[in-house]
């Protein structure tokens, strides 16, 4: 199925526009930034939302549930074992999970060819559960790059501490070691897609960066 190219580029240049509000808001995980610049340099390809790996606390009755899942804390940096106590202070409706996930990167190519190396790149750096999730004649082929890095944990169900309250700074060093994983798996990808860039870059994306001036794309 073709994608229609023209459309497609004004849908690049929206969500390329809203990388940049979020990062004026705060919304934006900063620790994509290098990766996303690197990926919308690429003439035919361009970023949806995306995660450089996190920490979640989710009250829930199973930890992959939708419905009625309540996600009490998340940081896409490390925790420290106050932020953890504090949560386990908290009433728990369900049960209290510790989640831990490593990067998810969704993108947007105009190509299957595109896509074709983008999944190529993503698994030289080791994001092997890559894969494209849909086709649309406008919104492009969308490719989904992450790694197997996941982790869950209960900390108590209900009111009652299945981990006990002494135990819970061993469970911070293992969270905060996995997403030191995740984020040096970022890194790799980052690495990977500059070092696999097309000899011709986006030229609007290239101007905009100039224009920004506080970003180098060498």
């Amino acid at each position: 199925m073709p994608v229609d190219l023209e459309k497609w580029i004004v849908r690049k240049k929206v969500f390329w526009s809203r990388i940049w509000e979020d990062l004026e808001i705060g919304y934006l995980d900063r620790d994509l930034l290098p990766l996303l610049i690197e990926l919308n340099l690429r003439p035919y390809t361009y970023t949806l939302s995306s995660c450089s790996g996190r920490i979640i606390l989710v009250d829930s009755v199973k930890p992959w549930a939708r419905k009625g899942t309540n996600v009490i804390f998340k940081k896409h940096a490390p925790i420290t074992h106050e932020e953890l106590v504090r949560v386990t202070r908290e009433p728990c409706a369900e049960a209290l999970w510790l989640i831990v996930s490593g990067p998810i990167i969704h993108a947007s190519t105009a190509s299957l060819k595109e896509a074709g190396e983008l999944l190529r790149v993503a698994r030289r750096a080791g994001f092997k559960h890559s894969g494209v999730l849909s086709m649309h004649k406008v919104k492009g082929i969308i490719v989904e790059m992450l790694t197997g890095i996941k982790a869950i944990h209960i900390i108590k169900k209900g009111e009652e501490f299945i981990t006990p309250v002494s135990e819970l700074s061993k469970v911070v060093a293992v969270a905060n070691e996995l997403l030191e994983d995740a984020k040096e798996a970022l890194k790799r990808l980052v690495n990977e897609v500059r070092s696999s860039r097309p000899e011709r870059l986006d030229s609007f994306i290239i101007r905009d960066l100039q224009r920004k001036q506080h970003f180098s794309i060498f």
